[in-house]
């Protein structure tokens, strides 16, 4: 797979992410958790996801924008690399809290979404 081609993918699927999280923050809380969320910590778990959704933006921002402007394959190649790192990271962060027993189960959506965009980044890079 062509490395531009994977960024782009990845920098979209991201941005559609990121915009969901921040547009809906309330909604993508519902539809990962499964259920609506005690009035009392609505408006944290918002701010929170707003800000989860804004890092995720950032990767999108940086897949897109170098999907563009880079020419160096080797360079798109490292820096696909670095997103399946980063993506990895995050799918940790997001199975994390089941294990340290601060949520009763893992949320199917970023279990899905996230090693997909691993696998984009890494048969970009290395394919």
């Amino acid at each position: 797979m062509d490395e531009a081609i994977a960024m782009q993918i990845v920098g979209v699927m991201a941005l559609f992410i990121g915009i969901k999280m921040n547009i809906d923050p309330k909604g993508f809380n519902e539809t990962i958790f499964g259920k609506e969320a005690p009035e009392s910590a609505l408006g944290e778990m918002n701010a929170l996801r707003m800000a989860v959704g804004g890092g995720v933006l950032a990767m999108s921002a940086v897949n897109l924008i170098c999907s563009f402007t880079m020419d160096d394959s080797a360079s798109m190649a490292a820096l696909l690399t670095a997103s399946a790192v980063g993506f990895a990271l995050f799918l940790a962060t997001v199975a994390g809290p089941k294990f340290r027993g601060y949520t009763e189960s893992i949320p199917l959506l970023p279990m899905i979404v996230l090693p997909l965009m691993i696998v984009v980044s890494l048969i970009g890079a290395y394919v």
